[in-house]
């Protein structure tokens, strides 16, 4: 009975994370890590039911299996729409076919993410023994579940839950009843002076918004704030000035494919020493780390490498994928899968889109791939690169509390299977409902990574001029990806976020608001799914 209670909790954590995560990582530019809100609401479950965890490890096994859903889910989200943005026509007859759709999807989650977990099983001895990486998201969530003061974060998790679900219902109204509550305030409006154009500013009262922001604080918002500054006092005197032929909206894109454009040049020049580094490590843990293990893990990986491959052939088949670029994908995807589990286990983060530019890229350039060859290369290496540093990081926590390393994975396996059931329903909802590039639903990451794939085709002085731009702001030290959502996003969607950020500035920890804030932002990507469905 134990053990069916925490699998149905494992289950219904993974159905929350990959919703939570699918909606944010196409609502907003950034993705954070879920694990931390998974513990909150893994402690409310037990508190509720009054069931105690073995020692903390039912609550470390529920919250690891849930976490491969939300990280699969933001890879997919930072990728594959952008299938849309390039060919409308493919992906809208996907959309008129729920069910093929939804088993696209689910399928290529399954094969990208039994990759990563595959590979994070063969790393994960060498990575935490013999280099010492320390995973810090791992350390992060055993601190949390050890702590005694879970129960009230917990609470407060659920107090910003309850208030967002309330202020959404006030302002969308539930079934027959209609809202009352506005969504958005005016604050000024639009207007011109000479060469310069100041759009009109509307704050959205959307919690959402200023829930990522207050979570990701200044590394977020300020570059917002000059992504938008630079649209008003660069971008459009710009174009005014000496490309007045060019529509507005096609300058603004050329100039950002350039900024794309110069981020994925400046990751290349530094990629060969990290690649010979990379293959260097490989060649140490690889087929000689499998043979110096006993006959039956040695078997055990054959049978799962076999497994994978199969998989993954079979997908990439259906997308008519040949011989070549499918051995291509599967060699570098594990190369970029490798460095973003050490990059993941040195400092808590995995940049999934820099390397999956790293393979997008090259595959453009060596194989004739269509616009959804090309989108599939890059969402198939985020996944399971997100998926196999998630998995490290909770293999890190079952370390210290002690937790076998066949029951972590048969979790993180439970966690993939729903997420992978689960997922292509859940992005055609949402998207069927809110409509890709909408406000509500603008899929920033998605669009980036169509305009680097369509940079030839925009105007070549304005993508070299958006390319310098993108340089300079390196040299500033400032995230350009960032930047770039400053730009492209609405202006109302900007401000939503560096509110948020800015008002860390009001706190003296904010760690302290996190739970809370985890819970506004989870409530509005429920609440978001709720309208969908009904």
């Amino acid at each position: 009975m134990h053990l069916i209670f925490t699998i149905a909790i494992s289950i219904i954590l993974s159905l929350f994370s990959t919703t939570v995560m699918s909606y944010i990582s196409m609502a907003a530019p950034i993705g954070p890590w879920i694990a931390p809100t998974l513990v909150l609401c893994a402690t409310l479950f037990f508190a509720f039911t009054k069931k105690k965890s073995n020692n903390l490890q039912d609550l470390a096994l529920v919250t690891a299996a849930g976490s491969v859903g939300g990280i699969a889910a933001t890879a997919v989200a930072f990728s594959f729409p952008a299938i849309y943005f390039l060919d409308p026509i493919i992906f809208n007859r996907w959309m008129a076919q729920p069910v093929h759709f939804a088993s696209v999807v689910g399928l290529l989650v399954l094969a990208a993410g039994s990759y990563g977990l595959w590979i994070a099983n063969i790393c994960e001895e060498s990575l935490m023994t013999r280099y010492g990486l320390t995973f810090p998201i791992g350390q992060l969530v055993y601190k949390m579940i050890s702590a005694g003061n879970q129960v009230r974060k917990a609470f407060e998790l659920m107090a910003g839950f309850v208030s967002a679900m309330i202020l959404s219902v006030l302002q969308d109204g539930l079934w027959v009843w209609r809202g009352f509550i506005a969504k958005s305030i005016a604050l000024i409006p639009g207007f011109s002076y000479g060469i310069f154009s100041f759009p009109a500013l509307r704050f959205d009262l959307w919690p959402l918004l200023w829930a990522i922001g207050f979570v990701t604080g200044q590394v977020v918002a300020i570059p917002l704030l000059v992504g938008a500054l630079s649209k008003i006092i660069v971008l459009d005197p710009i174009n005014r000035l000496f490309f007045l032929s060019i529509a507005s909206m096609d300058f603004m894109l050329a100039f950002c494919s350039g900024m794309v454009l110069a981020g994925a040049v400046l990751g290349f020049l530094i990629s060969p020493a990290k690649i010979r580094h990379i293959y260097n490590r490989i060649s140490t843990i690889g087929i000689t780390h499998i043979l110096a293990k006993k006959n039956k893990i040695s078997r055990s990986y054959v049978f799962e490498a076999l497994f994978v491959i199969t998989l993954s052939c079979v997908l990439l088949h259906y997308f008519n994928f040949g011989i070549m670029p499918i051995l291509f994908l599967l060699t570098t995807t594990g190369i970029c899968t490798y460095q973003l589990a050490i990059i993941a286990g040195k400092i808590g983060l995995a940049p999934l889109g820099r390397y999956a530019t790293f393979a997008m890229v090259p595959a453009m350039l060596l194989f004739q791939l269509n616009y959804v060859q090309i989108i599939v290369v890059a969402t198939f290496v985020e996944i399971a690169g997100g998926v196999a540093a998630d998995v490290l990081f909770s293999r890190k926590m079952g370390h210290l509390v002690q937790i076998s390393r066949w029951r972590m994975t048969a979790y993180q396996y439970l966690g993939l299977f729903i997420c992978a059931f689960s997922i292509g329903i859940i992005f055609w909802l949402f998207i069927n409902h809110l409509h890709l590039g909408s406000e509500a639903l603008f899929a920033y990451k998605a669009q980036s990574r169509a305009l680097l794939v369509n940079a030839k085709q925009f105007n070549l002085v304005v993508v070299c001029i958006g390319f310098l731009f993108g340089v300079l702001l390196r040299q500033l030290h400032m995230n350009p990806a960032l930047v770039l959502g400053g730009l492209l996003m609405p202006l109302n969607l900007s401000i939503g976020l560096i509110f948020g950020g800015l008002c860390t500035l009001l706190t003296k920890n904010k760690e302290d608001y996190f739970p809370f804030w985890s819970g506004v932002f989870a409530a509005n990507s429920i609440w978001m799914l709720i309208k969908a469905v009904f």
